[in-house]
C-alpha cells in the first residue's frame, strides 16, 4: 500500500510538471527528423565495414526484424523491463527511484523516455525536475504517434554502445564482426550492458563488464526469457573482441562509389547511406597480405607493384579487388588502381584465340606448327619466338595452349584473321581492344592492352560454362532509415561461347599434362583441386599475369610497375603465379572448390598425337581426346610410319622438315600424299634486312629450304647464280654478306617430273 501511494503520487507530480512543461515541446516534430544524420557507410557482403565517416560515427540502421531476439530481450530487460506494458513512463520505477534516493540511484527513464532524451532534449540545460517532466510528456506523446516496434527499433538504432558504434547494428559489427541477427545470448546480454557506461564496460575481461553481463542475464531469467541453465553457459562462454578494422579494400572502395554514380547518380552526396557490397573482406585482406609478401621476394628484380581481382563466375560479383599493392607508395605508383589500368597481357589472351578455332572447326587435337616461321608485315617480317626460344614442331592445340607455345597461336591468328579475333574478345567483354591497325598478329601474344578486371571477368565467362556477366561491387544501399533505395538487379549472363567450347577450353587450361613441354612439371598452377590457369608476359618483362579459375571463382592476378618499366626477367610464372596460387589457396579455405561435369554433346575418341587423326600401324603416341560430337577424326594418320630397320620415320608437312631433321627424327619420303606447297624458303624470311658489322668482312649467312616428300633434287641460284644441287632432306647453303638487294631463288623437281620454286628477297647493309 505505501509503496503503491508513492508511485501514485510520484506520477502525478510528473504529470503536472509534464502539463507545466507542455509549451515548451509542442508541436513535436517527426521523430524520424530528429535523428542524427549519419554518414555514409560501405560494408562488404557480410557487413564487415570497409569504410565510414569518422565525423558521425557508426551507424547501420536494421529494421527491429533483423535483430536478434535474443539482442531485443536483453535490451529490454536491462533497460525497461516493463516496456511493452506501460505508456511510456512507469510509475513503478518512478517510486523506486525515489525509493534509493541517497544511496546508489536506480533508473527511472524509460526505453521511450531515454530515445525522447536523445531526439527531443540533446544539451538541453534546465532544472532536473522540469527536464524530466518535458522528458516524461514527449514520451507519452512518442508513445501515442509510434507503436511500441517502432519505438524500440529507433531506440536500438540510435543508442550509442562505445567504439564510436551508434545503434546495435553498428555495435555487432564494431565489438564482434557480427550482424545483430547473428547475436547469441552472451554477446547480446554483453551489448545490452553497455548503453548505461559504453566506456566503463568497454573491455569483456573486466570485473565491471562481467559484473553488468551477469546483471543483464539474472534479469531475463527474472523475466522468464531464458533459462538459469542458458543464462550461466552465456555468462561462462569467452567474449572475445574483434579487432579493430584494419585498413582494406582502398581501391574497391573507389571502385563500389564510382559505379553507384554510374547507376545511381542521384544518390551520390545523399546522407546516411549503407553501402553493401560484394566484396568478401577475408579474402580481400588475405589478397592485399598474399601479394605484399611474394611482391618482396622478387623486389630485387625491379617489380614493385601488383593487382589482384576475384569474381564470381556467373554473377558478376567481385569478391576480392586490390588495385595497388605497392603499399601506398607514390614513387611506385601505390595510388594508381592497376586493376583497372589497361596493359598487354602477353599470352593470356590465347584461350579467346582458341575459343574463336573451336567456332572455325579446330579441335583440341588439331595438329599446329610450331616451327620457325615468319610472317609478312608493313614493318619487315614478323618471327615470333616462343619463350624458350626452342620449337615443338608439330604439336596438338591441347598442348599449344597449355604450354602457351607463341607460333602455333601467330599461325592460328593468321588463319582465322584479325577480325575473328577482335570479335570475341569484344563478345567476352575486352572492348579496350579496338585499335585494329596497329595490333597485327602479335594480338594474341598480347600486343593490345586490357585491364585486369576486365581480362578477370572474361575468364570468369570461361568458368560459368561460357556465360559473360558484367562484373559489379555494389549489392544494394540502404538510406539512414535502412529502407532499400537501390538494389543490384539479378544476373542475367550473356551467353558468349557454347558450354563445349568453353568445357574443351578450360579442360585444357587445367590439363597439368598439357603444360609440361612449355613450363616443366612443377608450376605455381598446381593445386590440391582442379583449376584452370594461364599465365601472360608481355615484351620486354613490362608486364606479366596469372589468371584462373573454378567454377566457384576467378582470380587475375597483374605485377609489373606502374610506370610500365620492365621488370628483370619476370615472368608471369614466376611473378603473378605464385600470388594466384596463394590467393586460390586463400579462397579455398572458406568455399569448397569443384569441377563442371561434361557437358552434353562432348564425347571422347582415341587419336595419334600429334596429328589429331585416328592412329594408324606405326603410331607410337595414342592418347584420349575430348571433341564436340561431330567433328571427332574419321580418317587414319600417316604421319608415323616404321622403316625397314625397325626405327619409326615422321612424315610432317614441308615447312616442319628441318626441324624434324634437326630434332634427329628420321625422315620419311613420299609416304604421304604430295603437298600442295612442296617447297618453301625457310631464310632468309623475304624482306629481312641484314646489318654488316666492319669488325666482321667475313659475315655470312645461311640459306634454307625446305623440301616436301615429293621432292627428288633442289638446287639454289642467289642473284642468278646457281649454287648447285642440295640435299633434299635438308637443302641448305652458306652465302657472304655484300650490301646490297639480294634474291635468292630455290628450284625443286618433283619426282612427277614438275618443277616448283620459291623466291625470297633480303637486303644487306652497311653498319
Amino acid at each position: 500500500m505505501v509503496r503503491a501511494a508513492i508511485a501514485l503520487g510520484l506520477a502525478g507530480t510528473v504529470s503536472v510538471l509534464a502539463v507545466a512543461g507542455y509549451a515548451r515541446v509542442a508541436p513535436l516534430d517527426p521523430p524520424e527528423a530528429r535523428a542524427p544524420v549519419a554518414g555514409t557507410v560501405v560494408v562488404d557482403a557480410r557487413g564487415v565495414v570497409l569504410r565510414r565517416d569518422e565525423r558521425s560515427g557508426l551507424r547501420i540502421p536494421v529494421p527491429l526484424g533483423a535483430v536478434s531476439k535474443l539482442a531485443v530481450a536483453a535490451t529490454v530487460s536491462a533497460e525497461d523491463r516493463r516496456f511493452w506494458s506501460h505508456p511510456g513512463i512507469d510509475p513503478l520505477a518512478v517510486a523506486r527511484a525515489a525509493a534509493t534516493l541517497g544511496s546508489r540511484p536506480s533508473g527511472a527513464s524509460t526505453i521511450t523516455q531515454q530515445l525522447a532524451r536523445r531526439l527531443y532534449l540533446q544539451g538541453d540545460r534546465e532544472p532536473l525536475l522540469l527536464r524530466k517532466a518535458r522528458e516524461a510528456l514527449l514520451a507519452l506523446e512518442l508513445e501515442g504517434r509510434r507503436s511500441k516496434s517502432q519505438i524500440l527499433a529507433m531506440y536500438l538504432n540510435d543508442v550509442y554502445y562505445g567504439r564510436g558504434a551508434y545503434g546495435i547494428e553498428a555495435a555487432a559489427r564494431a565489438y564482434f564482426g557480427l550482424s545483430a541477427r547473428e547475436l547469441d545470448l552472451a554477446h547480446a546480454a554483453y551489448l545490452a550492458g553497455l548503453p548505461q557506461r559504453p566506456s566503463e564496460y568497454a573491455s569483456p575481461n573486466d570485473p565491471a563488464t562481467e559484473a553488468r553481463q551477469l546483471y543483464v542475464l539474472d534479469r531475463m531469467v527474472e523475466d522468464g526469457v531464458v533459462s538459469r541453465a542458458a543464462a550461466d553457459a552465456a555468462a561462462a562462454e569467452p567474449i572475445a573482441l574483434a579487432p579493430p578494422p584494419a585498413t582494406i579494400a582502398r581501391d574497391f572502395v573507389s571502385y563500389a562509389l564510382d559505379e553507384l554514380a554510374r547507376v545511381r547518380p542521384d544518390l551520390v552526396g545523399r546522407p546516411g547511406l549503407v553501402i553493401q557490397t560484394t566484396l568478401d573482406a577475408g579474402l580481400q585482406s588475405e589478397a592485399e597480405r598474399l601479394a605484399r609478401l611474394r611482391l618482396g621476394e622478387i623486389a630485387d628484380r625491379h617489380a614493385t607493384d601488383g593487382a589482384v581481382v576475384a569474381i564470381e563466375p556467373g554473377t558478376g560479383r567481385v569478391l576480392a579487388y586490390v588495385g595497388s599493392a605497392a603499399d601506398n607508395d607514390p614513387s611506385h605508383g601505390g595510388w594508381i588502381d592497376m586493376a583497372r589500368s589497361p596493359r598487354q597481357p602477353g599470352s593470356a589472351l590465347k584461350p579467346f584465340l582458341y575459343s574463336a578455332a573451336f567456332e572455325h572447326g579446330y579441335t583440341p587435337a588439331s595438329p599446329l606448327l610450331d616451327v620457325a616461321s615468319a610472317f609478312p608485315t608493313d614493318d619487315g617480317p614478323y618471327q615470333p619466338l616462343d619463350y624458350d626460344r626452342a620449337f615443338q614442331g608439330m604439336v596438338p592445340l591441347r598442348t599449344a595452349l597449355g604450354s602457351s607455345l607463341n607460333v602455333p597461336a601467330v599461325r592460328t591468328l593468321d588463319a582465322l584473321g584479325l577480325p575473328a579475333m577482335l570479335e570475341i574478345t569484344h563478345r567476352f567483354g575486352l572492348r579496350s581492344l579496338s585499335d585494329v591497325e596497329v595490333y597485327g598478329l602479335s594480338l594474341t601474344l598480347g600486343g593490345g592492352e586490357v585491364p585486369l578486371l576486365d581480362l578477370t571477368n572474361a575468364y570468369a565467362a570461361l568458368a560459368a560454362g561460357g556465360r559473360l556477366a558484367p562484373p559489379y561491387a555494389v549489392e544494394r544501399v540502404l538510406d539512414a532509415s535502412g529502407r532499400v533505395v537501390y538494389q543490384h538487379p539479378a544476373a542475367a549472363p550473356v551467353r558468349v561461347l557454347s558450354e563445349q567450347n568453353a568445357y574443351l577450353i578450360s579442360d585444357i587450361l587445367s590439363d597439368p599434362d598439357a603444360r609440361i613441354p612449355g613450363f616443366g612439371t612443377s608450376t605455381p598452377f598446381d593445386l590440391p583441386f582442379r583449376a584452370a590457369a594461364k599465365s601472360g608476359t608481355s615484351t620486354g618483362f613490362r608486364d606479366n599475369w596469372t589468371l584462373g579459375y573454378t567454377p566457384q571463382i576467378a582470380v587475375g592476378v597483374w605485377v609489373g610497375n606502374a610506370d610500365g618499366s620492365p621488370m628483370h626477367d619476370v615472368s608471369g610464372v614466376e611473378g603473378a603465379g605464385p600470388i594466384w596460387h596463394d590467393v586460390m589457396s586463400a579462397a579455398a579455405m572458406s568455399r569448397r572448390m569443384t569441377w563442371n561435369a561434361m557437358p552434353p554433346g562432348i564425347v571422347e575418341e582415341t587419336v595419334c598425337s600429334p596429328t589429331g587423326l585416328l592412329p594408324g600401324p606405326a603410331c607410337p603416341t595414342p592418347v584420349r581426346e575430348l571433341f564436340v560430337s561431330g567433328t571427332q577424326p574419321t580418317a587414319t594418320e600417316h604421319y608415323w610410319s616404321r622403316l625397314p630397320d625397325g626405327r619409326v620415320a615422321v612424315d610432317p608437312p614441308t615447312e616442319a622438315r628441318p626441324w624434324a631433321h634437326d630434332a634427329g627424327y628420321p625422315v620419311a619420303g613420299g609416304g604421304a600424299a604430295p603437298s600442295a606447297d612442296p617447297l618453301r624458303i625457310v631464310a632468309p624470311v623475304p624482306g629481312t634486312v641484314f646489318v654488316v658489322a666492319p669488325e666482321l668482312p667475313d659475315e655470312r649467312i645461311v640459306l634454307r629450304a625446305a623440301a616436301g616428300p615429293a621432292v627428288e633434287r633442289v638446287t639454289f641460284e642467289l642473284d642468278g647464280r646457281s649454287l648447285g644441287e642440295l640435299p633434299v632432306a635438308d637443302p641448305w647453303a652458306l652465302a657472304t654478306l655484300s650490301p646490297g638487294t639480294h634474291t635468292l631463288r630455290a628450284i625443286a623437281t618433283l619426282k612427277s617430273g614438275q618443277v616448283a620454286t620459291a623466291t625470297s628477297t633480303y637486303e644487306v647493309v652497311g653498319r
